[in-house]
Order: C-alpha cells, then sequence, then structure tokens
C-alpha cells in the first residue's frame, strides 16, 4: 500500500506481483518492486537505462499510480506508451481506456543517469540518486467510468470551532454527463453535494463546513481524523476515497512560529531517504523504527532533505505528532545550474506534486524549496520569486520558506525577502574554525540589515561527522568524540538563544553519496548521521538527547 491506511472501501484495487523481470546492461533476472538495483551486487553501481516489465489481470477502465520511480520514467501498458515522468519524489498516474478482460503488459523504462534533461537530479551531489521503482505502485478499477481523483482540506479556527475548506476534484472517463451526488464525512459531520460533470471531463467541488466535534490536532496529542468521500449515482455508491485530516492552524506572529497555537521550539533532524540494505526504498517497519529513535532523542521535527518524502514516513510523522518541514527537490544548483532550460519546468512540478499530493498531512508546517541554491544573484533570485510565489497560491495556509548558507565568505542572501521563515546552514567548529556563539551573533547581524529582520529563524543545518565506532581520547576530526562535543555545543548555542526558533541537525542517519565527491566522504558516505545507516547509536546521540530534552 501506498499509505499506512485503506485509501478504499469502494474502489477496487489489485495487488501487482511483488517481483518484475528486470534487464539492464545485457543481464536479466528478477527484481523486488518497489527497491532499488543498487541492492544488487552487480549493479551496485550502475547508473544508467533498465526495463521493468511485468502482467496483470484487468478490464474496463484501469489507473495505474507510480508513487516514486528514480528518476525518470516512461511507462507503456500492452505496448502503448501511456506516460512520463521527471523525478524521483513524487506520485504520477495514468488510466486506461477501457481494457479488454485480460492478461495485460506493463513495461516502465526507468532511467537514473544525469541525462541533458535532467536539471534536479546532477552529478557530485551529498546524497545518491538510486535506481528503480521506488514506491509502491497501486492499481485501481474504475468501474463506473468515474472517480475521485483528489481532496484537500484545509483547517479554518473560528470563534464558532472549527471549520473545513475543502476541494474535490472528480473525473468522468465516459462519452456521457453525469448527475451524481458527492458526501463527506469528517468528525461525525456529513455533508452532501449534488454534482453535475460533462462527458469526459473533470470538475472540481468547492464548498466549507463546520466541525463542531473536531478535535485540536497537536504535538502531544495528534488527533487525526478520516475523511471518507462517496460518488453516489441513483442511490447507488461507485466510488471512493479515504484521506486524513487534522484541525490545526500554522501561524507567524513577529519571530516566531505558532502550531495549534502554542509557540513552537524546534529541535529536529535533517533526514534522508536511505538505509543500508534499502538504498532509498525504505520497508515501513524501518520508517517506523525511525520515528521510534526520533522520538527517543527527544526531538520533534523532521526536514525532508531535500525533496518529498515517502507517504507513509508522513503519515507515521501525523500519527506520532512530529512536526516535517517538507522540501520541494532541488540541493546546491549554482546559477548555471538554474539556467538549464528544464530547471523551471522541474523545479514547479516539483512543487506542484509535492503540494498537491501531502496537502492533507496536518505535521507538515512548512514548504521549502532550493536548499543552498543561487539566493545571491539577481538571476536566482528571480526563480526563487517564482517559484515561493507558486508555493503560496497553492498553500497559503502554511509559511515558505529555504535553507541557505549564503553570508560572509559565501556571498550574501539577497532573496531573505521572499520566505516568511529566514533558514540558515552553518557549520561552526566543522567546516569554520569559529564558535558557535560567535557565528550566530555575525549572522544575525547580517540578516537585521536584510529585508528577512523580524522574520522567525531556523537553524536548518548544523553539525559535524563521526565515523561510528572511530573513537579516539584526542578527539580527531571524524571521531564520534569529536562529533559528539562538537554537536552538543554547536546545539546548545542555538536553544538557548531565544532569537532563533530553532534547531535541525545534520543530519539523522548517515547516507550514501554521489561517488564524485568521495575524496572528502569517507565510506563515500555523509557521516554526519547520530546514527549510522543501519541506525546503530554513536556518542553524539546521547549528547544530543540530553540537551534536547532540557528544551
Amino acid at each position: 500500500m501506498a499509505r499506512i491506511f485503506s485509501q478504499h472501501k469502494i474502489r477496487r484495487t489489485a495487488n501487482l506481483p511483488d517481483t518484475w523481470d528486470f534487464s539492464a546492461a545485457g543481464k536479466t533476472l528478477k527484481m523486488h518492486v518497489p527497491g532499488c538495483w543498487e541492492t544488487i551486487s552487480e549493479f551496485s553501481n550502475y547508473r544508467g537505462k533498465a526495463l521493468y516489465e511485468t502482467e496483470f489481470f484487468g478490464k474496463g477502465y484501469m489507473r495505474i499510480v507510480f508513487n516514486g520511480v528514480s528518476h525518470t520514467a516512461k511507462i507503456s501498458l500492452d505496448g502503448e506508451m501511456m506516460a512520463e515522468h521527471y523525478g524521483a519524489y513524487s506520485a504520477f498516474d495514468f488510466v486506461s481506456e477501457k481494457l479488454e478482460a485480460g492478461m495485460h503488459q506493463l513495461v516502465a523504462e526507468v532511467d537514473n543517469s544525469f541525462h541533458k534533461d535532467s536539471a534536479l537530479h546532477i552529478p557530485g551531489n551529498d546524497y545518491y540518486s538510486y535506481g528503480g521503482i521506488t514506491r509502491p505502485v497501486e492499481l485501481e478499477f474504475i468501474e463506473n467510468g468515474i472517480y475521485i481523483s483528489a481532496f484537500r482540506m484545509t483547517p479554518v479556527y473560528t470563534d464558532k470551532g472549527w471549520r473545513g475548506r475543502s476541494v474535490v476534484s472528480i473525473k468522468n472517463l465516459e462519452d456521457k454527463k453525469r448527475d451524481i451526488t458527492l458526501s463527506l464525512e469528517i468528525a461525525g459531520k456529513k455533508t452532501l453535494m449534488p454534482v453535475k460533470i460533462d462527458a469526459k471531463d473533470e470538475h472540481t467541488v468547492f464548498f466549507e463546513e463546520s466541525y463542531e466535534n473536531a478535535e485540536t490536532y497537536t504535538l502531544s496529542d495528534p488527533k487525526l481524523y478520516f475523511a471518507e468521500l462517496v460518488l453516489y449515482e441513483n442511490g447507488e455508491a461507485i466510488d471512493d476515497l479515504i484521506d486524513r485530516v487534522g484541525f490545526r492552524t500554522v501561524e507567524i506572529k513577529g519571530d516566531k512560529i505558532f502550531f495549534a497555537g502554542e509557540e513552537l521550539k524546534l529541535k529536529g533532524f535533517n533526514r534522508h531517504e536511505d538505509y543500508a540494505e534499502y538504498g532509498c526504498a525504505i520497508p515501513v517497519s524501518v520508517m517506523a523504527r525511525d520515528i521510534a529513535i526520533i522520538k527517543e532523542a527527544n526531538a520533534n521535527c523532521i526536514r525532508t532533505s531535500h525533496y518529498p518524502n515517502d507517504d507513509r514516513f508522513i503519515d507515521l510523522c501525523d500519527e506520532n505528532g512530529i512536526l516535517v518541514w517538507e522540501e520541494a527537490h532541488a540541493r546546491a544548483l549554482l546559477e548555471e545550474n538554474m539556467r538549464h532550460p528544464k530547471f523551471m519546468e522541474q523545479s514547479l512540478l516539483s512543487i506542484r506534486e509535492m503540494i498537491g499530493q501531502h496537502f492533507n498531512h496536518p505535521c507538515i508546517f512548512t514548504w521549502g524549496m532550493l536548499n543552498e541554491c543561487a539566493s545571491d544573484t539577481e538571476f536566482g533570485r528571480e526563480c526563487y520569486k517564482v517559484l515561493i510565489a507558486e508555493i503560496k497560491k497553492l498553500d497559503p495556509s502554511r509559511p515558505s520558506t529555504f535553507a541557505t548558507f549564503k553570508y560572509g565568505v559565501h556571498g550574501n542572501d539577497i532573496c531573505l525577502d521572499l520566505p516568511d521563515i529566514v533558514s540558515y546552514n552553518i557549520y561552526p567548529g566543522w567546516y569554520l574554525k569559529v564558535p558557535t556563539g560567535e557565528h550566530i551573533a555575525g549572522l544575525k547581524k547580517f540578516i537585521d540589515t536584510t529585508p528577512g529582520a523580524g522574520k522567525p529563524i531556523i537553524i536548518s543545518e548544523i553539525g559535524a561527522g563521526g565515523i561510528y565506532g572511530f573513537r579516539s581520547d584526542v578527539k580527531p576530526k571524524w571521531s564520534e568524540d569529536r562529533q559528539a562535543e562538537l554537536v552538543a555545543e554547536q546545539i546548545e548555542g542555538v536553544l538557548k538563544d531565544d532569537d532563533f526558533v530553532g534547531v535541525l541537525i545534520w543530519q539523522f542517519a548517515d547516507c550514501r553519496v554521489d561517488e564524485d565527491i568521495f575524496a572528502s566522504r569517507p565510506k563515500t558516505q555523509n557521516n554526519k548521521g547520530i546514527v549510522d545507516t543501519y541506525r546503530r547509536k554513536k556518542l553524539a546521540f546521547a549528547a544530543v538527547r540530553d540537551i534536547f530534552g532540557k528544551y
């Protein structure tokens, strides 16, 4: 399943085989789906194209959803091209024409190479662009030729309690007009809406309803509600969609952030979707283990560096009251990268898919994008302006941000007027021989000279490297001892300063990096995790747990 709960009671779904026929580089074998081909020894460093093939029984209209293919995909059904998609970290789908009853062949051509049309997946990144069908594939029967394609709800608090502003999209695949009734039930309140849809059309329904029985979603009591949508035609239920929502607000008041009316003090981690044996295709059991370790560390926040995460991980954050900064895909792009002819198209797509697919997760408190890109240039500024405007258009209910390191020797950021939250990546004591207190004092003085003055400030990255098992009394760099000492000094320095909303450590767990930067990354990994790739705890874990527990 693509979620940790069932999304349908009426719409029939089917399981595809767990293993698909896989061929690449002149070899053919069976490959588990979802999975990364790097988990197979002969493809552990393969970068290029591969074919995945499987068969399924189907008839009529069939909707097929790929929740993640890394990173360029071309999908065909019975030899006919049905979909093309770029970007490893978001879902895409297609609906077949009416299929004859029988077995049908599904083929995915997957490419994780850094080809000429790839603006966001580039070589030299501080994480690895895996290859494969890395998230679940769903098969759905659209038996009545009409289905609910999207739903989102914005919670609004009034002096009379909670209200929900809902937007529902319905697609009519048939060549005839339809008179239907849409039902939406949340928190014991059912709303019925008559809807007329033209032939071969997509119709969007807008409405607002009060939810008197709804309880507020808070971090200490993360109250979730199922939103159950049903389509009726001639009194018969013909399609449905189930999602989860929570009632809370996210507000900026001066230089503070308030979530469900409570001022936030962020204590968290940056986290990559990466695990030793699984690459980025992480099973739910491992995701749940990550959540347990994060909570044990007394953390309350995760940043999905540097791309949208699997829905199932964010489901778990919803359930556990873990705040999420979700980020559209992009990292460390220079101006020349941002001038790529596909950059804006692919960046806008990543933002639209991220917000469209994850809008209803109440744990998400901010949308981010363009980590450490060219925010110190005029051309970069124009890109930031367009992309932040797109975020605000798609979701005015949440604040926006981007993580920058443009200050001092790195060039000064000229885009701090654009986001709602100012976020800085700093590494005092690791890359810079400057104590944390001195560095953040200078940073605050700089921000005060910019349009970012008076906004909330998050230290979005801070940390130091440590190789698991390397311990030494003299505490050289890359030792667990040095890492624990530096990280403790860093986060204590930030958290005791009320001018900062909080701190996000780089990073939760070690991850594989692109081989182009192996020389500065021992073991071809970013080793700044407080746990290693197997989630074994380093000395820094206890230091972080104890300091986070104080604040």
